[in-house]
């Protein structure tokens, strides 16, 4: 599933992950959208943007899914910011700098941990 706030964005990333062999279960514009989408698909990942005004953040969002058993959490952002990527790992996801596709390539290729 991917979340971005920015349509053109959402479409690229969308194109590029789905000619990689990824299926797309699902896409959302806010932090809300998401969180409902994830309750109710169940992807086995999220890609969210961090900044996703006015509502949820994707550290938001991947706090609020958390919990849900087997979902992995990407947060993909411009933003650089060492505090950002800490809150990041602390709920439980993973920090991608935006526009490194061979970066967020890798990381969907990953086994996920037992």
């Amino acid at each position: 599933m991917v979340v971005d706030n920015d349509e053109d964005a959402l479409d690229l990333l969308v194109m590029d992950l789905t000619l990689e062999g990824h299926e797309i279960v699902g896409t959302a514009y806010t932090g809300e959208e998401a969180i409902a989408l994830c309750e109710s698909l169940r992807p086995d990942i999220l890609v969210v943007d961090y900044r996703m005004p006015p509502g949820l953040n994707g550290l938001d969002v991947a706090r609020a899914v958390r919990e849900l058993p087997g979902l992995r959490v990407v947060v993909y952002s411009n933003y650089h910011d060492v505090r950002l990527r800490d809150q990041i790992a602390k709920a439980g996801a993973t920090y991608l700098q935006k526009g490194q596709l061979s970066a967020l390539r890798r990381v969907l290729r990953e086994e996920q941990p037992a």
